[in-house]
């Protein structure tokens, strides 16, 4: 371009050299107007809605000031929208904007800043819980597309599981979860989640036939409530005032002929909770 003029450093060969050197060297693209672009932008410093920063050429460098207002705009590496706020000192920017009239210094009016460093985008996710980690807040999670990653949990994170609104209290090793949604960092392999959505088998929770040995009866009227060991899971059967309480034949039974090591049969459907419950219709005493 005739207009402008270009300055391309290209810096090779350095060894055992300052932490800058790490980096591949700054291109500076300046018209005679003044438009002007410069990248991998050191930061060095941040006050407010300025940043200080510097272009380096192996040891070499240039300090800058880059000037921010409401117009610039702000993206990740990823080319996400973002704000100031997601810059740290180290970050390295790739800027653009208007050199500023009558200053005495390098001073870039910025119209638009990407900050290379975050390699951040917005990401959903799903796979099986493989561990759980209360002290960090955080799980791993074994996702067909991404691997295995780093869940972070936020304060305001949100878990539904099933029809339930809970936490991380609540998740366990093998929990399938179906959508977890929140800021994926590439480099890390970390996501930071917003909401996180476990699927529970709608089946599981509907009506069926249980089969088990009585343990405790807490009442001989109803409404009450009977603890029954159904397989190696003690029950808390609760029985409501359309209960219906029956014999081996079917016929209509009583609770105070209940006594404990009875056979029982309850048709009923397990509640959403953490303890196991059973909402029963229907308790069938075999052993009456």
């Amino acid at each position: 371009m005739k207009n402008s003029i270009t300055f391309l450093f290209i810096v090779v060969g350095f060894v055992l050299i300052t932490p800058q050197s790490a980096l591949a060297g700054s291109v500076i693209s300046i018209t005679k107007e003044g438009v002007a672009s410069f990248t991998e932008a050191k930061v060095m410093q941040l006050v407010g809605g300025t940043i200080f920063a510097r272009l380096y050429w192996g040891e070499a460098y240039i300090r800058f000031t880059i000037k921010t207002d409401s117009r610039t705009k702000f993206y990740r590496g990823t080319g996400e929208v973002t704000t100031i706020s997601e810059i740290v000192e180290g970050n390295l920017l790739d800027v653009t904007g208007e050199l500023e009239s009558g200053s005495n210094t390098l001073t870039l009016i910025t119209s638009s800043i990407k900050n290379s460093s975050v390699q951040k985008q917005q990401t959903n996710a799903s796979g099986k819980v493989v561990s759980v980690d209360l002290g960090l807040r955080k799980f791993i999670l074994d996702s067909k597309v991404l691997g295995v990653i780093n869940i972070n949990v936020k304060p305001e994170t949100s878990f539904v599981k099933g029809n339930r609104t809970l936490d991380l209290e609540h998740f366990f090793v093998g929990d399938m979860v179906t959508k977890v949604s929140g800021d994926y960092d590439l480099s890390t392999k970390t996501l930071v989640a917003d909401s996180v959505l476990t699927y529970v088998d709608p089946a599981y929770y509907k009506a069926k036939n249980f089969e088990g040995v009585l343990q405790v009866v807490s009442g001989v009227s109803v409404p009450t409530s009977l603890r029954v060991m159904v397989g190696k899971t003690s029950y808390t059967v609760n029985l409501r005032e359309k209960t219906s309480i029956l014999k081996k034949n079917r016929s209509a039974g009583s609770l105070n002929r209940f006594v404990v090591g009875d056979n029982l049969r309850i048709y009923g459907s397990i509640v959403e909770v953490d303890e196991p419950i059973i909402d029963a219709g229907i308790v069938r005493n075999m052993s009456l």
